[in-house]
């Protein structure tokens, strides 16, 4: 009985109300969808997926040749762990310091991102050992006897590596080289 106290202005407005409660439905759902398709679209055209000329497929194509030569230079060195060798036994030569003898106790440890290095590394381990010493017997006390000195000697060292795995094997390999040990007397 109560709808049919209600009078047809009454019921229309009702009705309307519940009309445009619909409609905004609709639309909040249509500009959403509008939305969506909108994004997909502008996501597959920025990654090369659809639209572009020829131009746009070239630069795309040479970008990617790019990145894969990068990628490959860089495989061993990106998102690999570090691997880490040891020089064992210590590294002990003397040297002259002018006045008397001196000795230098050195442990060296390299570090790779390449588990092949290491093992050439360990086949060429008498031509590194043997630079390495000759290197160590010429140096200077008063220069090794300082942070940059000993720096110094760890970027030669360094570079004294990587160019005999690049003679011997045709690629550097060793990223950095460590001191774990340094005792002078």
């Amino acid at each position: 009985m109560a709808a049919d106290d209600l009078t047809n202005e009454e019921r229309d407005t009702t009705v309307a109300k519940k009309g445009n409660g619909v409609v905004k439905i609709i639309l909040i759902v249509l500009v959403v969808l509008v939305l969506v398709i909108a994004s997909i679209g502008a996501t597959l055209f920025f990654a090369g997926v659809i639209g572009g000329s020829g131009k746009a497929e070239h630069v795309e194509q040479s970008v990617d040749q790019n990145q894969g030569e990068k990628a490959a230079r860089k495989k061993s060195s990106v998102n690999k762990i570090p691997v880490y060798y040891a020089f064992e036994p210590a590294f002990v030569v003397n040297f002259n310091d002018g006045k008397s003898i001196r000795y230098l106790q050195l442990s060296i440890e390299v570090m790779t991102y390449d588990e092949l290095v290491v093992e050439d590394i360990k086949i060429h381990m008498p031509v590194i050992r043997n630079n390495l010493i000759m290197m160590l017997s010429n140096l200077n006390y008063e220069i090794i006897s300082t942070v940059a000195g000993k720096r110094k000697l760890q970027d030669e060292a360094l570079t004294e590596i990587k160019s005999i795995l690049l003679d011997k094997t045709g690629k550097e390999g060793v990223e950095e080289v460590y001191f774990t040990g340094f005792v002078m007397q």
